[in-house]
């Protein structure tokens, strides 16, 4: 009740404990505020007070803020299911869209965007055109939320419009507008890229200040500018998509085989196949990647050099590593994870590495966000195990783990094991298995196996202590009562067989204790991959072969009780026994086999039936082939080589296969393993063509200037190309982009003079030249003076080397004409930037503003030089103005100051302003150079950021 006292938390108690209605037509405020408040009450359980909005929406117009507030609130919630009474609000709207309060046009925006009707779509347009513009931080934030919501409309006859609001939005300098502004361009236009390419190096230098929620966004729009602007970069872990595509050898290879080529390389190396497999899957997308590496279409994939980048040269690469690289140490995890994302799909590989510290970082502060880090974690460790190899002991299991943690790190653990890591991992491993939980035991089994593939010294220790897992299994339940796929003894089996399959001959001892403790084993697919293994290696060793007579006289007799994988296995093994067998025992073979088909025709499965009967005839011994050529009788070694071709797959339930991560890490896709709503992959490297690209700044700027220069001639009129025959010649005065003189004789001479000295560009006839059969140019004195015309000038322009006509080379003179271009000054054509280093408080102080000056040093080619402007904004004199470095006094190669030293400003009076050229050294061309202002005796802390356009 204390913490309650003074609090509108009663409301919540029993909010329709009184008459709301009265309270509505209140003539008093604050009644009504506490009506209000009630029905947001009641809408907060659940119920529904639309009967209301009648008298809520008449006081759309009251002057009073908190009541006004909660009026939007109400309409946002209501306004879809009334329609009509919500239009009668607009007016109301649109004029608090010009209130003084930055907080009544935020609200009337966001409440006019809210209520989404395609009646008063247009006017919403206009209302977040005109507050895209606003002077305050929070309503041009709202105007960037409230473009998902236009665009949920469907206007497709306004969409340029959003995307020209979104490209203003983007240019913002407030971190907080620019976080909307990137959920706005991948709602919107997601894919014009070359909104992205104006304000690329302003987005990465702000990354760090945005809120975490556009942090995310931001990231995956930067970096997909950078892959379709730049292409891939070949030093990273994506470059193995640049070597010829080998996924799929010529000859044709089962997929246990395959996956064991993949997982038999060794840990410290990265695994190419597997690298490969999921970078495709970045680019492509899961479905065009499946479709594509399918056996029945085998489509290469492949990249060609054009389409990679280097990421030591490539200013756009460095400038977007270098901005994530403070984000691996947010406190968000999902910024981490997208920050990691980047440097992982573009950082070098030697630079990868530094992604693994901040994720472990995250893995063990919290909980919630565990098993998302660990999903990312799998992928990193399974494509470069040299990574996590040295922090395996942060990925030993507790038992407060839930299972899909543990088997997460059992496969993390089973990827990075080394030789010298492998004792410590073993140890955890024997604790583990003896879990209660089963399944998790099962599945550290499992890991075992992993572990003992990849480091195959350990094949012994493994097997024995396999078997003898195998022995206390089945001493200590009762296996026959249930059947798990994912049980102890069915995973030790597993590994026992594929540890096996790498060297039979050694481990023929194995294989008989396997088939000795058949008759005890009741799992039926524990049973029929030991009977594979009779079949499979039935010619190995000495023991296996005097021991085959006793095996297949067994399972005929225990045919008829096996389920249904046994019998398949059992006569599949009998087959291949019998189409190897020679000597004493075929006679009992084949009996064996006559009465196990006998059996498997009366079966009541129609699988073991038809199995018997092809069987049957496939050895039968009179089997022949009737062919052209007459009678052809198939002998017993090309009968060995058919029933292998045939049987060679092992007849066995398949566990469940590692669940192999084809999408961008960090994605929801990435965790449910199937594309979610909204995922995208990777554009095409290189994709974002030159055409869609806007020309910088300072090239329309430039152009701009020319194209009004030359649109004019002497008197002003239009020059349209068509008329270049009436106008014959440019005099040797005149400038490309034409003059701006009004009036003729000596004085519009003169004046021409003057204009041309402050033209930006200039193309001027210096003479004709007479090239002789050698290639060498005279120029000739006489024709200095002759004028050059403007179809002459623009052939010159356009000729291309080698383009010159073949006939002309059997002249003796070729006759051309030489112009001289001249460009002048950009720095007076072009106003430079303002930036605000020091805001005057409340209007009545010092300003201080600065721009980049076009000067260049006097001390070293590493200053910049900046125009500092003072202006005394005060009624009173400001004296002792001075700039100072504060930070510690660093210095470049060459002993270049970071700040010369300024010359203190005395005195400024009121109104008055003064200009500086100060001369500063920056260590970075993102990062900011810290000073100190003095003035009044003051000292106060300012940044001076650098000019990253120019940079």
């Amino acid at each position: 009740m204390v913490f309650r006292f003074g609090t509108d938390a009663h409301l919540y108690d029993d909010p329709d404990d009184v008459n709301i209605a009265p309270l509505l037509d209140s003539k008093y405020d604050s009644e009504k505020c506490e009506a209000l408040k009630r029905l947001l009450a009641l809408i907060a359980k659940g119920l529904d007070v639309s009967n209301f909005f009648p008298q809520v929406v008449k006081n759309v117009a009251s002057q009073s803020l908190e009541l006004k507030k909660l009026v939007y609130l109400y309409l946002l919630h209501y306004a879809e299911k009334h329609p009509n009474e919500a239009l009668l609000s607009i007016n109301c709207f649109q004029k608090d869209l010009g209130d003084p309060n930055p907080l009544v046009r935020a609200w009337a925006l966001r409440t006019m965007a809210g209520i989404r009707l395609h009646v008063i779509a247009p006017l919403v347009l206009v209302a977040v055109n005109r507050c895209a513009r606003d002077p305050t931080v929070y309503v041009r934030k709202c105007a960037a939320n409230a473009l998902p919501k236009l665009h949920d409309l469907r206007l497709e006859e306004q969409k340029s419009a959003l995307e020209e609001i979104v490209g203003i939005l983007l240019n913002d300098h407030s971190p907080a507008v620019v976080g909307a502004a990137a959920a706005a361009f991948a709602s919107v236009c997601p894919f014009n890229l070359s909104l992205i390419r104006r304000n690329y190096r302003m987005l990465c230098e702000i990354l760090p200040d945005v809120e975490e929620w556009g942090q995310i966004v931001l990231i995956g729009i930067l970096l997909r500018y950078v892959i379709a602007r730049h292409g891939l970069v070949k030093e990273s872990v994506m470059s193995s998509l640049q070597c010829t595509d080998n996924f799929h050898s010529e000859k044709d290879v089962s997929d246990d085989d395959f996956r064991l080529a993949k997982e038999s390389n060794h840990s410290g190396a990265c695994d190419s196949e597997f690298v490969n497999m999921v970078s495709r899957g970045y680019i492509e997308g899961p479905d065009e990647y499946f479709s594509r590496s399918s056996y029945a279409k085998r489509v290469p994939f492949e990249l060609n050099d054009a389409q990679f980048t280097s990421g030591k040269s490539n200013e756009d690469v460095k400038i977007l590593l270098y901005s994530t690289s403070p984000l691996l140490r947010s406190k968000d995890s999902a910024v981490v994870l997208a920050a990691a994302c980047v440097h992982w799909i573009m950082a070098p590989k030697e630079d990868v590495k530094r992604i693994i510290k901040p994720l472990l970082f995250i893995l063990r502060s919290s909980n919630v966000s565990k098993y998302v880090v660990l999903c990312n974690i799998q992928v990193f460790a399974k494509a470069m195990p040299s990574l996590f190899a040295p922090y395996h002991e942060d990925f030993f299991i507790y038992s407060s783990d839930s299972y899909q943690v543990k088997a997460l790190k059992l496969e993390i653990l089973s990827s990075i094991a080394t030789d010298s890591s492998i004792s410590s991992i073993f140890k955890e491993f024997q604790d583990y298995i003896r879990d209660p939980d089963r399944r998790f035991a099962a599945a550290t089994v499992a890991a075992i196996g992993i572990c003992t593939r990849q480091l195959p010294k350990m094949a012994h220790i493994c097997v024995d202590g396999l078997l003898t897992l195998t022995r206390q299994e089945l001493l200590t339940k009762d296996l026959g009562s249930r059947y798990q796929e994912a049980d102890v003894l069915v995973q030790a089996t597993i590994s026992i067989k594929s540890i096996i399959k790498q060297d039979p001959p050694i481990h023929e001892k194995v294989i008989v204790q396997l088939v000795r403790s058949l008759d005890s084993i009741k799992v039926p697919s524990v049973r029929a991959m030991i009977i594979w293994m009779v079949g499979e290696y039935s010619s190995l060793g000495e023991i296996i072969p005097r021991m085959l007579t006793t095996v297949l006289k067994y399972l005929a007799w225990c045919f008829t009780s096996e389920a249904l994988e046994t019998k398949l296995q059992i006569l599949s093994t009998v087959t291949k026994v019998l189409s190897g067998a020679t000597g004493e025992g075929l006679s009992t073979f084949k009996k064996v086999f006559r009465y196990l088909v006998e059996l498997a025709e009366c079966d009541s499965n129609y699988d073991v039936r038809d199995l018997a009967c092809f069987l049957k005839e496939l050895l039968s011994y009179n089997f022949i082939s009737q062919g052209s050529q007459g009678v052809y009788s198939l002998s017993e070694k090309d009968l060995h080589i058919v029933v292998n071709c045939i049987f060679r797959k092992q007849r066995e339930v398949k566990t469940e296969s590692i669940n192999y991560r084809f999408y961008l890490p960090g994605s929801l896709s990435h965790m449910v393993l199937h594309t979610a709503p909204g995922y995208e992959p990777l554009p095409k490297p290189c994709s974002l063509l030159l055409d869609d690209i806007n020309e910088p700044e300072g090239t329309r700027i430039i152009m701009k200037e020319a194209a009004d220069y030359s649109g004019t001639d002497d008197h002003g009129t239009s020059s349209d190309p068509s008329d270049n025959e009436s106008a014959s010649d440019y005099g040797s005065q005149h400038s490309f982009s034409g003059s701006r003189s009004s009036g003729h004789g000596d004085d519009g001479e003169s004046n021409e003079g003057n204009d041309n000295a402050d033209l930006l560009l200039q193309i001027s006839d210096i003479g004709n030249a007479a090239e002789n059969q050698n290639g060498v140019f005279h120029s000739s004195p006489a024709n200095l003076g002759e004028l050059m015309s403007n179809r002459a000038l623009e052939s010159w322009l356009e000729e291309q080397p080698g383009s010159s006509n073949p006939g002309m080379l059997e002249q003796s003179q070729v006759r051309k004409s030489l112009a001289r271009i001249s460009i002048g000054d950009v720095g007076k054509r072009i106003k430079p930037k303002s930036y605000s280093l020091l805001k005057p408080a409340n209007r009545n102080d010092l300003k201080v503003d600065y721009s980049f000056s076009s000067e260049i040093s006097s001390i070293s080619r590493l200053l910049v030089c900046i125009e500092v402007s003072f202006k005394n904004c005060s009624s009173e004199t400001i004296s002792g103005i001075k700039l100072v470095n504060v930070e510690s006094n660093r210095a470049s190669s060459d002993n270049v100051p970071t700040l010369v030293p300024m010359e203190e400003i005395a005195s400024l009076e009121p109104g008055q302003t003064t200009r500086r050229i100060i001369q500063v050294y920056f260590h970075h061309h993102l990062l900011p150079l810290k000073l100190a202002l003095f003035y009044d005796g003051e000292k106060l802390p300012v940044k001076l950021r650098p000019n990253i356009d120019i940079s």
